[in-house]
């Protein structure tokens, strides 16, 4: 972002040089930057040069304050929902109608009333107006024919100077499958700043994006690509959109604001002649059942709800000196609590790298051998080269492993990798042996984070090392060392899984590792204000789809446990079995991205887990978003199996609802009512937790066929295990 500074001897006067008394007072809303897990670098740059004209030229920042505002406070904004007429081709069936105006955009309308109409813009202002119109009018800028498509649905054409869009709507199961291809017919790669805008006839109605119910604008949410308007006029009545094909997953971007929703991207080019497909679905939720009903839809048709978790996943543990050797200070640790599964803290490669070069024990060359050129002249670069000093760390892995499982046969153990992050010497990293996969940035360099470099390397950064990126690419050296390890993990250290950070690629964030200038995907690029390519990139999202799928496979193909950071945003990697947590620190509207997981886990590094009360209550905060929570090493707080965060395993999600998960082996809830689970009459084993988290009761109760009504007071929670 750039501000327009004015000149001022100091802030005082600065803002009293306008006529608001703000002039040197600035509001910036970093809510699309904002990471609350591995902190924030916020850089304020001074972009004058010297001149003869002015000799001061410091630029002064004083009284900086962060937090969060009330959206309650910020101005409503005026209804942007335009008037269109009636149109006259329609088809109706399974209960919907479909309606195609010839003036290219098209209607959806259920049996409760409610009427969405799509129309198309193509252009990087988002006030521009729509080309393509919900009605019988025709658009301003393009060339619009229309046609019927099967019985229950029609085709449009639209032509632009420079585009060609083929578009089919149709009514099948119940749904609108949506469909279109946009061509490039110039004779150069051109920007295609596309806009799907989408509203309710007559009314603003309150819209999730990707699961949030609070987010009005996100660059980009592949995890959960859903929006869902919900009508303030029919309580739980609404009509939800998902993108069903991965590069529009990739591509898109979503707003809300004066009652209309928008789907649209300022990343997209494509290449002479080319063209790329979309695929989307508008599900009508007309039961009342509001986003979660829709939701539920689109996990059964996407076959999420096939594979479970098996175990509680704690993020590594806390010891304990209680105990007379090692083995019985594990065991007092961890036997308590069950069968569970411990991620063990540490990178390989990452750590152990990091750990040598930032306590200076890297090799080094002999007195008298040439220098190495650079800040670190007495490295031996061909002998770090070789990473024998990883050896250490794999046995103390493997020894680790092996002490674990004779304390604690209950306890399996997963090894923590990264897919991008390696220790690099900056002067000299042409020499690494997957220098061919490192992430280029627009100016050319290779990707690393300051915040994660000074991390892991402290003042090592001053000496030119850095933990620089690198995507895996398909057949690459990077993922065939990244392969071996994974093997070497659970083969000769006999643990019994894999975990991957970051290993989904794609977030609601499009810096950060998210693309690599050095090459093009066919799609990814930036544009300016007019929508004119600047510069060409890939994304690694869709890069790493072969790494990802080949990763899990060594996992899976050994019947062992695989857990990533981040939920899939490729529908190959969304079918994988596999666990996906997402980071609760980093807010509480991204735990929504995880609602298209086989199991939507939430790790449990947000609040305060200092008690079991503190502990319980993140439980509750997790599953009032439909998610399952995933602990830190918060094993010391509980007490036996029984425990209100081990009782939620194992777990395959049926249905996510706001503080209601119903599963095939368990039903867990804090609100009382009257429940359709499980579908047969069974016996249950009734956990009840009382609001410290302290276990009140575990009977046995008779469950019927039909509903199930649990009883509960306020702060209480239910877990009801099915009994065999």
């Amino acid at each position: 972002a750039r501000l327009m500074v004015l000149f001022a001897p100091d802030a005082a006067t600065g803002d009293g040089m306008t006529s608001d008394k703000l002039g040197a007072t600035f509001a910036l809303d970093i809510s699309d930057v904002a990471r609350g897990v591995d902190g924030n670098t916020l850089t304020f740059v001074n972009t004058r040069v010297k001149s003869a004209l002015a000799k001061r030229l410091d630029l002064i920042v004083t009284d900086l304050r962060v937090g969060w505002l009330d959206k309650t406070l910020i101005p409503k904004v005026p209804s942007r929902v335009p008037e269109r007429g009636p149109i006259a081709r329609r088809v109706s069936a399974a209960g919907l109608e479909l309606a195609q105006g010839t003036g290219g955009g098209f209607t959806v309308a259920g049996g409760d009333g409610l009427r969405l109409r799509v129309e198309t813009a193509i252009g990087m202002d988002g006030k521009i107006p729509s080309d393509l119109t919900a009605d019988d009018q025709a658009g301003a800028r393009a060339k619009v024919t229309v046609a019927p498509y099967g019985e229950t649905g029609y085709e449009m054409t639209a032509e632009w100077a420079a585009f060609r869009l083929r578009r089919t709507v149709t009514i099948e199961n119940g749904l609108v499958v949506w469909k279109e291809r946009w061509t490039n017919t110039g004779e150069a790669v051109a920007g295609l700043p596309f806009r799907h805008r989408i509203f309710f006839d007559g009314e603003d109605p309150k819209c999730w994006i990707g699961g949030d119910p609070d987010m009005s604008a996100v660059a980009g949410m592949p995890k959960n690509p859903t929006l869902f308007l919900q009508s303030r006029k029919q309580a739980g009545h609404g009509m939800g959109v998902t993108a069903e094909s991965d590069w529009l997953r990739l591509l898109m971007w979503a707003r809300v604001a004066g009652g209309v929703a928008e789907i649209y991207s300022e990343n997209t080019a494509l290449p002479a002649k080319g063209s790329i497909d979309f695929e989307l679905t508008i599900t009508p939720v007309t039961d009342g059942g509001s986003y979660w009903g829709f939701i539920n839809r689109v996990r059964e048709r996407w076959g999420l709800n096939k594979a479970g978790v098996p175990y509680p996943i704690f993020w590594s543990y806390a010891r304990t000196e209680q105990g007379n050797t090692p083995g019985e200070r594990l065991h007092n640790a961890l036997g308590h609590l069950g069968p569970i599964v411990i991620a063990h803290g540490g990178w390989a490669r990452l750590t152990a790298d990091s750990r040598i070069v930032r306590g200076g024990r890297y090799p080094k060359l002999p007195e008298g051998a040439p220098r190495t050129p650079g800040p670190t002249p007495d490295l031996d670069l061909d002998a770090f080269l070789t990473f024998q000093h990883r050896e250490a760390y794999w046995k103390q892995y493997r020894l680790e492993v092996e002490r674990l499982h004779e304390a604690c046969p209950d306890v399996k153990v997963i090894k923590l990798m990264h897919p991008a992050m390696e220790v690099a010497y900056r002067p000299l990293k042409h020499r690494w042996p997957y220098a061919a996969c490192e992430i280029a940035t627009a100016t050319g360099g290779c990707f690393q984070d300051a915040h994660y470099s000074r991390a892991h390397l402290g003042d090592a950064v001053n000496k030119g090392w850095g933990v620089l990126y690198y995507c895996p690419r398909p057949g690459s050296r990077y993922l065939a060392a990244l392969l071996r390890d994974v093997r070497r993990a659970m083969d000769e250290c006999g643990g019994d899984g894999i975990y991957f950070d970051e290993f989904s690629w794609g977030g609601a964030k499009r810096g950060y590792s998210r693309y690599d200038y050095g090459r093009w995907d066919g799609y990814s690029a930036d544009l300016d204000k007019a929508g004119t390519v600047v510069r060409l990139k890939a994304d690694n999202a869709h890069i790493a789809e072969v790494s990802q799928l080949e990763i899990v496979r060594e996992v899976l193909m050994r019947n062992k446990l695989f857990l990533g950071n981040g939920t899939g945003v490729l529908r190959s990697v969304n079918q994988l079995p596999v666990a996906r947590f997402t980071e609760g620190g980093n807010g509480h509207g991204k735990m929504a991205s995880g609602h298209l997981a086989n199991v939507p886990l939430v790790l449990g590094n947000f609040g305060s887990s200092k008690t079991r009360k503190d502990v319980f209550k993140n439980v509750k905060e997790c599953l009032e978003i439909g998610a399952v929570y995933s602990p830190m090493p918060v094993n010391l707080l509980l007490e036996g199996p029984d425990n209100f965060v081990c009782k939620l395993y194992p777990i395959t999600v049926r249905t996510l609802g706001a503080g209601t998960i119903l599963g095939k082996e368990r039903l867990i809830t804090s609100k009382p009512g009257t429940f359709a689970w499980p579908g047969k009459q069974a016996r249950a084993r009734m956990y009840i937790y009382d609001e410290s988290g302290d276990l009140k009761s575990k009977n046995i109760v008779a469950l019927m066929a039909g509903e199930n009504r649990i009883a509960l007071a306020a702060g209480e929670l239910v877990i009801a295990e099915l009994i065999p």
